[in-house]
């Protein structure tokens, strides 16, 4: 077994990206940029309500008004966590280093801007 979930993420797992998107959102917010975290949950439904498995959370992030991205983070192995960065249509379009936050928020207020 690798430890891997056929549904959703480990608690921890879910925590420490949480903790990512938070660090990230404190650059943002320097920039202009408005924050608004999301908590994702798996309901499966196949006979009756189950328990609930959380997914991956996510951050969206507004400029403008107006919704400019969406923020996840994935885990690359032996790569690290990254920010996945997604168009407001859901289309990745960029991907980021966590351990740089200032560097991604740099880039993602960019992209809000134009």
């Amino acid at each position: 077994m690798t430890g891997t979930l056929m549904y959703g993420m480990p608690e921890g797992r879910a925590e420490e990206h949480r903790r990512a998107l938070r660090e990230l959102a404190k650059y943002l917010e320097s920039h202009g940029l408005r924050c608004r975290h999301v908590e994702r949950v798996h309901l499966p439904m196949r006979w009756g309500f189950d328990k609930g498995f959380p997914l991956p959370p996510e951050m969206d992030v507004y400029g403008c008004g107006r919704l400019a991205a969406t923020v996840a983070v994935v885990d690359v192995p032996g790569g690290g966590a990254w920010y996945l960065v997604k168009r407001p249509d859901g289309l990745p379009v960029r991907a980021c280093a966590a351990a740089d936050p200032a560097r991604a928020a740099e880039d993602i207020a960019a992209d809000a801007a134009g």
